[in-house]
Parts: structure tokens; C-alpha cells; sequence
């Protein structure tokens, strides 16, 4: 034991003079041993006596970071750090450390030196002490003092512009926990909430260490802030407890949304290689396949955890991998995209036409990138033969035929019409008459009916409309038009409508004078009927009143010549008399009614002022007539229905 006590005493005077202020410790901080200036300066008691920390003379900010230098220190290895220890005030010094063995275990020889004089020390703190605000002013950082409670003490202008505030409204705060905890609205990333004792910076003042967090801030104008604090405890010398704390904040914000940006380009990107039906891949500058949609791994029959980060070269068939090679290399050299046609042919023979377009793309990584698509326009290209095919075949028909014939390609919105159309509606043909044009030569009356019927048509899926309405001519009349419309749908997408107009301006006009005639005779059917009424109702009541009413009379003669011998007779011949007066009253009545009524001077305001005047004899009713004008322009007919009608 002795023997190795020896030995650190003897190692410690051998470096005495070129490192002042030396120590043995072990890995939990223990000091066992340390040379006359390290107890000196420091103040340390006996150690035979008293046990001491080291980590007890190292500065909080630091204390993390040299118990995993201790535990990082292998035999017969230095290590060299920079620490703040304690004497009175915080001293930055530089420290060796090597390993020993003492008493069987692992220990330390720790070897310090000064980094500043004691006149330069002084006069470092002095500056603190009188230039602080100046020197957190200078910085391109926001600081933040806080107290014991957490409220603000001081800060720097980058606060302030931080914050989006003044340095003003800042000192103005108090009461900062209920502020924090029940008006500002601050969350971790997640968006959880941070309490007010969840904070760095007192969490720092509680654990007496340096502590960080990311927290999301909503300023007063309603914008979101990321911002990184890292708080620092200020220890009191003296008690050793932290009396404040303070906090440098990093605005990470634009940094937060460039992430956010970069994976929501990374979605996209990706979005768009996966749904995308055309081949589409995304190799690095070596051609190694990074990324390729499920159609590309289908079409060259390839699975997806085979083929990734192997050379896209390797994976395709040869004569496509020779079309692409070469495009490659160019885009790369040049950074321009290159877009071409090429006619690809099987091992089977059979040949394909692909459009490739080769691109190049940002890497997320800093590479470069190439991104590829190929269409396949086999097809494409067999449809659009057999599509001019139609077309020469469709305008064939439509020069040779003489019905007024139209076509309206929905995709490119042209409008063909062949001069039989042309002709019936008097216009040059003109290739920029569009669908616009004609809906507006459209009768306002019938536009948005037909308008409605065709877009109905296309969005319920039929398959024809058919359609009558009114067209503004070249020479500005009107023509009835019956229009019928037949559409083209592909994949369930209506892309064409093709139709044919009918003028049906004379069928129109026939069906007016039908319609007129048909009226007309109607009406003189009316009147016959009325007149044959008229004239027999006007014999039956001649009939009653001359004949009938003859017969009663002659019969009401011969009653009164009869003289009843007895009270019975009398009272017979009188009721006899008085019912036969009855009957003629009645009858002559009823004529009256039968018998078509004769306007006396065919004047017929005369005649009914006198009907009126008569009317009013009784008392019972007071009519007022007035009239605009004369009834010369009425037939006589006309004067007696209307003369009969208020009689009734």
C-alpha cells in the first residue's frame, strides 16, 4: 500500500511544475489525493478528514460532460478537456487525464492549468459585471435571464424580435406562470402542452443542470414559432444553489417548415410514382434503382425487394436498357431533361412505341438523381389510324350527303359543320364558330332549355338527346330547328358529340295554320250550334204563346159562360179559372224566356241602360254601368248574346 502511495506522490511532483494543480480521483469524482496548490487554491479540507467531489468544484454546465469523459478513458491513454471549476469564482482551465491503479481499482490522475492569468481573470469578470448587457446585445442569439420563479429578468433586442415584441412589452410581463399555463398557447412538437414547470429553464433552476427542449410558441399575431432553449443554472457561490437561470434561444422555425416542405415533397413524390399508370423509376448517378412504381416492376416482371439498389441496366431488357443508357449519361452531363420517342422490339418480336422522358431530380441526400417515364403509345398510336380512318371516312360522308350534319369534339372543343348545315342557316363555313357562337344564335327564350338538355345528357350518361328551338339566321330571322345529338363516351368520359339538324321552319307554319283553321271552324261550328238553339227555342216559345196559351184562353171563354146553380159549382168554375190564368201566366213567361230577344233600335247600351233602370224599379238592387265605347263595332248576334247574357 505504501509502495503505491509512493508512487502517486513521486508522479505528482514529477508533473508539478507543468501542471499546477494536480489530483487523484477515482470514477464517482472522489478525491483521494492532491498537491499543496490544489488545496490551496481551491480550499480543500483534509482529505484524510473529509471527503470531497471533484464534480463538486466543476461548473454544473460541464459536469455531464466529465463524468462521461471519465468513463470513456482507457490505460495508457490521455485525455485532454477544457472545464470551469469553482475557486471563489468559475475559472476556465484546461485538464489532463490518465489512468492509474489504486488499491486494486481504477483510477484517475487528473493534471489542471489556468487558461487565464489572474490579472486577465479579473479583469474578464470586471467586464462582465459592468458591459453584461452589452455583451448579450452583441450576440446573434436571444437570451433570457430568469429568476428563481422563472420571471424574466433581462434579455437582448433578439428577444424582442423573436417574440415578435418589444424589449418594452417583455419587461412589462409579470405573473409569467399563469401567463404560460393558462393564456399563451405553448406544445412539444406533438402538440402536447408544456406546462410552466415543464420549461428548460425551470427544470434547469430544479436540477441545478443544464437542460433543452423544443417547443412550438403562438406569438401574439397568431403566428407558430419553433423554438430550441437550453437553459443554464447560475449557481450562487457561496450555497452552491442556483439564484437563476439563463436561456439562449434558437429560432428553428424555417428550419421546421424546409423539413415539413421536404416531406410532403417526399409524399408527393412518391404519391405520384405509385398511382402513376405509366413506368416510372428513379436511379442515382450510377444508375442503381432507387425507386420504381408498381407498374414498372409488373411490365418487366421484377419484384420490388429484388431489384432495389442494383443497376437498372441489369433489370430491363437489353434493347431497352440501350435506349436509356445513352439518355442517361446526357441528362447527367447536361442537367436538361430529355424527352424522345422510341420504338422498342421484344426477344418475341413484337415492338412497342414508349415516349421516355428523362429528368433530373433534387436528392434528398445531396446526389445526384435521375427520374424516368415511359408511356406506352402502342395503342395510342393504333387508335389514332383507325381515329383518321373515321374521320377521312366521316368527312367523305358528310361532303356527299345533303343532311346538315355536326360534330363537337368535347376534348379539344373544335366544331366541325358540313356545308349543307352551313347553307341552311346561311353562313361561310368558319372554323372558329364554336360551340359558344351557337348557343348564342339560339332563341333567348329556348337557350337555357336546350343548354340544360345537353348537359344533362353528358353528366346522367346518355346516349342521345333530342331537342326543337328557335335559330337567329344569317339574315337575322328565326328557323326552327330540330336538333338530335348521338355521344361518343370513352372510358365513361363522354369525348365526342355528333348530330344532325332538321329546318322544320315550314312544318311549323303548317302546324300554325292547322291550328288556325282548326279554330276557325270551330268557331263557326260554335255559332251554327247556337243559332239552330236560338231558332228553335224561339218556334217552341211561339209554339206556347200562340197556340197553347190560344187554347187556354178559348177555354177560360167558355168557363165563364158557364153559371153554377150551387156553392160547390161556383167554387169549381172559380179555382178552374183562376189555375187556367196561372198556366197562361206561366206559359207566357216561359216564352218569354224561349223566345230570342230583339233589341229595340239595335241599340245595345239603350237597351240595357233600360234593362238596368227596370231592375231597379223593385229597390232591391243599385247597379252602376259604364261603358268605353260604343257597340257599333259588334254584329247584331253578337249585341243579342251579350244582351241575353246579362238578361239572364
Amino acid at each position: 500500500m505504501k509502495t503505491q502511495w509512493h508512487a502517486v506522490k513521486q508522479l505528482i511532483s514529477s508533473l508539478d511544475a507543468e501542471k499546477p494543480y494536480l489530483s487523484v480521483i477515482n470514477s464517482s469524482g472522489k478525491i483521494f489525493k492532491a498537491n499543496s496548490r490544489m488545496k490551496k487554491e481551491f480550499a480543500l479540507p483534509d482529505l484524510s478528514q473529509s471527503e470531497v467531489s471533484f464534480l463538486d468544484l466543476v461548473h454544473p454546465v460541464n459536469q455531464d460532460g466529465f463524468k462521461k469523459l471519465l468513463e470513456s478513458v482507457n490505460k495508457d491513454k490521455s485525455i485532454t478537456t477544457e472545464l470551469y471549476l469553482k475557486n471563489g469564482i468559475f475559472h476556465p482551465m484546461k485538464w489532463s487525464i490518465n489512468t492509474i491503479e489504486l488499491k486494486g481499482q481504477k483510477a484517475f490522475l487528473c493534471g489542471g492549468s489556468k487558461l487565464l492569468s489572474d490579472n486577465r481573470l479579473e479583469l474578464f469578470n470586471q467586464l462582465g459585471k459592468e458591459n453584461y448587457q452589452l455583451l448579450i446585445e452583441s450576440l446573434n442569439a436571444a437570451v433570457i435571464f430568469h429568476d428563481i420563479d422563472g420571471e424574466l429578468i433581462a434579455s437582448n433586442q433578439k428577444t424582442a424580435e423573436l417574440f415578435a415584441t418589444t424589449l418594452e412589452r417583455l419587461y412589462q410581463l409579470t405573473d409569467i406562470r399563469s401567463l404560460w399555463d393558462n393564456i399563451w398557447q405553448v406544445t412539444t412538437e406533438s402538440g402536447d402542452a408544456v406546462k410552466f414547470d415543464e420549461t428548460p429553464f425551470m427544470q434547469a433552476l430544479k436540477s441545478g443542470k443544464k437542460e433543452s427542449k423544443l417547443m412550438v410558441i403562438r406569438l401574439a399575431n397568431e403566428e407558430y414559432r419553433w423554438m430550441y432553449f437550453t437553459s443554464q443554472p447560475l449557481i450562487n457561490r457561496q450555497t452552491s444553489v442556483p439564484y437563476a437561470a439563463v436561456s439562449n434561444v434558437i429560432d428553428l422555425t424555417a428550419e421546421k417548415i424546409a423539413f415539413r416542405e421536404l416531406i410532403n415533397r417526399k409524399a408527393v413524390f412518391r404519391a405520384f410514382m405509385k398511382q402513376s399508370p405509366n413506368l416510372t423509376w428513379v436511379v442515382d448517378e450510377e444508375a442503381t434503382l432507387i425507386e420504381a412504381n408498381n407498374t414498372f416492376y409488373k411490365y418487366f416482371g421484377l419484384k420490388e425487394n429484388e431489384t432495389v439498389n442494383r443497376n437498372i441496366l441489369e433489370l430491363v431488357p437489353e434493347s431497352v436498357s440501350k435506349a436509356m443508357y445513352e439518355k442517361h449519361m446526357q441528362v447527367l452531363n447536361t442537367g436538361k431533361t430529355s424527352g424522345f420517342t422510341e420504338k422498342v422490339k421484344w426477344a418475341d418480336g413484337t415492338e412497342f412505341t414508349f415516349f421516355i422522358s428523362i429528368f433530373q431530380i433534387e436528392g434528398f441526400s445531396g446526389k445526384k438523381m435521375l427520374g424516368g417515364e415511359a408511356i406506352n403509345l402502342t395503342d395510342k398510336y393504333e387508335s389514332e389510324k383507325k381515329l383518321k380512318v373515321a374521320n377521312d371516312r366521316l368527312l367523305l360522308l358528310s361532303r356527299t350527303t345533303t343532311d346538315a350534319i355536326w360534330e363537337w369534339d368535347m376534348q379539344t372543343g373544335k366544331v366541325f359543320r358540313n356545308d349543307a348545315l352551313m347553307d341552311m342557316i346561311g353562313y361561310e363555313a368558319d372554323q372558329h364558330r364554336g360551340l359558344s357562337w351557337w348557343f348564342r344564335s339560339i332563341h333567348p327564350e329556348d337557350r337555357n332549355r336546350v343548354s340544360d338538355v345537353v348537359k344533362q345528357s353528358t353528366d346522367s350518361g346518355s346516349q342521345a338527346w333530342e331537342q326543337e328551338y328557335r335559330f337567329k339566321c344569317a339574315d337575322g330571322n328565326y328557323k326552327h330547328m330540330r336538333d338530335k345529338g348521338y355521344i361518343v363516351y370513352e372510358n365513361g368520359l363522354p369525348v365526342k358529340m355528333i348530330g344532325s339538324l332538321q329546318d322544320i321552319t315550314e312544318i311549323k307554319e303548317m302546324e300554325d295554320e292547322l291550328f288556325e283553321e282548326k279554330l276557325r271552324q270551330q268557331k263557326e261550328l260554335s255559332e251554327t250550334i247556337v243559332r239552330v238553339q236560338e231558332k228553335e227555342r224561339t218556334r217552341i216559345g211561339h209554339e206556347l204563346h200562340d197556340n197553347v196559351n190560344q187554347l187556354l184562353s178559348t177555354t177560360k171563354l167558355f168557363l165563364d159562360m158557364i153559371s153554377p146553380s150551387t156553392e160547390d159549382e161556383k167554387m169549381f168554375k172559380s179555382k178552374s179559372i183562376e189555375y187556367i190564368l196561372t198556366a197562361i201566366e206561366e206559359i207566357r213567361k216561359l216564352s218569354k224566356e224561349l223566345v230570342v230577344p230583339q233589341l229595340k233600335g239595335n241599340s245595345l247600351v239603350g237597351n240595357l241602360k233600360q234593362l238596368i233602370e227596370d231592375i231597379q224599379l223593385s229597390g232591391r238592387f243599385q247597379i252602376r254601368f259604364t261603358h268605353d265605347h260604343e257597340s257599333d263595332i259588334l254584329s247584331p248576334d253578337k249585341k243579342v248574346t251579350i244582351f241575353r247574357i246579362l238578361q239572364e
